[in-house]
């Protein structure tokens, strides 16, 4: 996936190896959002404990890995968006214990902070993923999202994702969605 630019200079494209450290930055941001506790599976404070190390080997996992990938929306004043595309494989319980018949691609950890918000951000990294998920071959790019969580499914529903069921998670229902990809 190239690079592709927005209005005023964000460009959204594939996370760089090197950059771990400021996805740290900006998974910190994220988690301090009012909505995090419906948004992410951790807290800041879990975040805060990780090593330096495993934010470094997050960001090269997520710009050189064939089975997941990490993007991000950049500007003059650094990133300030991003999401991850992680692929589940059949057979292996999920991060909510769900255990998917076929692989499937699956976006987790968007984020777009105030700075960037309503100039598109969202749409060129669903973009991104989308492009990702059917270059690598898949059929299909799923995502949860918590009920609540209003402005997110507004997005994803733009970018022509559908609910496609919902359970019972630790705060509450999730909405399983998904965008075929064919």
């Amino acid at each position: 996936m190239s690079a592709r630019e927005l209005d005023a200079g964000i460009v959204v494209r594939r996370v760089r190896a090197d950059e771990g450290l400021l996805l740290r930055d900006l998974r910190l941001e994220a988690l301090g959002d009012p909505v995090a506790p419906i948004a992410f599976l951790e807290t800041r404070e879990q975040a805060l404990a990780r090593p330096e190390s495993e934010w470094v080997e997050r960001a090269e996992r997520n710009a050189t890995a064939d089975d997941q990938a990490g993007f991000v929306a950049e500007t003059a004043e650094g990133i300030g968006g991003t999401l991850i595309v992680i692929v589940r494989r059949a057979g292996e319980p999920d991060y909510f214990e769900r255990v998917p018949e076929h692989d499937e691609a699956t976006v987790v950890g968007v984020y777009v902070s105030p700075r960037l918000r309503g100039r598109g951000v969202i749409d060129a990294l669903m973009g991104a993923a989308t492009e990702w998920a059917r270059a690598a071959g898949h059929r299909v790019l799923t995502l949860d999202v918590h009920e609540r969580n209003a402005v997110a499914i507004a997005s994803y529903e733009r970018a022509g994702f559908v609910v496609t069921g919902g359970f019972d998670g630790e705060d509450g229902r999730e909405l399983a969605m998904r965008l075929p990809l064919d």
